[in-house]
């Protein structure tokens, strides 16, 4: 491994335990990595533990994108995509991370993505083009069960994410010529518009309370991270004040009191910051002189996987919850990204 990053002092602020993580104290870092690599020549799923262990999940002849990882912490989704004379054809499978054979949830399609798990695992949310242009539709994960549609909008609706309760679905509508933030109950019923404005407000987001939904707007003329209350209250900008470039890439603490997310300025470099949930001054957690992204909390809340250029080539780093120990995991020349931790069980 290789130590790099703010040397213990990030965005002004005299971080403690400076220099890159010892192996001590990565072994003892609960969870593993789960990310996408490019070094077989295709795009695969890989796992990596703190202390730089890795190892191969997918190898099938198509590229496989990790989603969200199940609620019991022993399989994920993953998005396998293949491309036949032009057209591109996506499709959901359930891949145990122990090794084995993935379970496809349905037949290859043009549109299947963006799904969310319901907590029990027993079911699950994603974006399908099987009966229109761009639905939300209700799966299980087993073999020959027909999904459920949930939204029938001719414009699409997108961008799923189940409530911690299981009791309500967060999606994106473009049914009045913009996407806006909509929440229905999980059969699709009682559905609510959560947003009005006529500029993009996308990628809902629980809190893990459910007190909080965190979305992407460009209403400012450029991308910015907001948050609102489920029924459409309070709404405000995530970061306050402090705002540099585009934001991106919000994500909620394991306790729900944090957001880690990036800013990206024009000239390309993006920079990982951390702000209170309930309001307060955002910490840059790395020093903004390289392109730092995808930050992703590890299960404690203790620590975050990022992926960084700063060594040349498109790598996974980890790093304190306060930005010390900046720490390389992954050293392959291809491209290693889109890091998920998952829970060891």
């Amino acid at each position: 491994m290789l130590g790099v990053g703010c040397a213990g002092r990030c965005g002004g602020k005299e971080a403690s335990g400076a220099g890159p993580l010892s192996k001590e104290e990565a072994r003892a870092i609960p969870g593993v990595v789960v990310f996408l690599s490019e070094r077989a020549g295709q795009k695969d799923v890989w796992t990596v533990s703190p202390d730089g262990t890795e190892t191969q999940v997918t190898r099938g002849p198509e590229d496989d994108y990790p989603g969200p990882v199940s609620p019991d912490g022993k399989s994920l989704l993953v998005v396998a995509v293949r491309e036949e004379r032009g057209l591109f054809f996506q499709q959901l499978r359930v891949q145990p991370l122990a090794g084995g054979d993935a379970l496809p949830l349905h037949a290859p399609r043009a549109r299947s993505r963006n799904a969310s798990w319901a907590p029990d695992g027993s079911w699950l949310v994603a974006e399908s083009d099987a009966q229109g242009f761009s639905d939300v539709v209700r799966l299980e994960p087993k073999p020959g069960v027909a999904e459920v549609r949930l939204t029938q909008v001719p414009q699409g609706c997108f961008e799923p994410a189940v409530s911690p309760d299981g009791r309500e679905v967060a999606y994106v509508c473009s049914r009045e010529g913009d996407p806006e933030v909509y929440v229905a109950k999980a059969d699709g019923s009682e559905e609510r518009r959560i947003t009005t404005f006529h500029r993009e407000d996308r990628s809902p987001q629980w809190s893990p309370d459910g007190r909080w939904l965190l979305f992407v707007s460009d209403r400012e003329d450029r991308e910015r991270l907001f948050l609102v209350r489920p029924d459409g209250s309070d709404l405000r900008a995530a970061s306050a004040q402090s705002f540099a470039g585009d934001e991106r890439e919000g994500t909620f603490s394991p306790d729900g009191q944090r957001l880690a997310y990036v800013s990206r300025s024009p000239d390309g470099l993006s920079r990982i910051w951390s702000v209170p949930v309930e309001g307060g001054a955002p910490v840059a957690l790395t020093d903004g002189a390289h392109r730092d992204d995808m930050p992703a909390w590890s299960p404690d809340g203790k620590y975050l996987a990022f992926v960084s250029e700063r060594a040349g080539n498109v790598d996974l780093f980890l790093m304190r919850a306060d930005g010390s120990g900046q720490t390389r995991l992954t050293t392959a020349e291809a491209p290693d990204w889109l890091p998920r931790w998952v829970a060891r069980r």
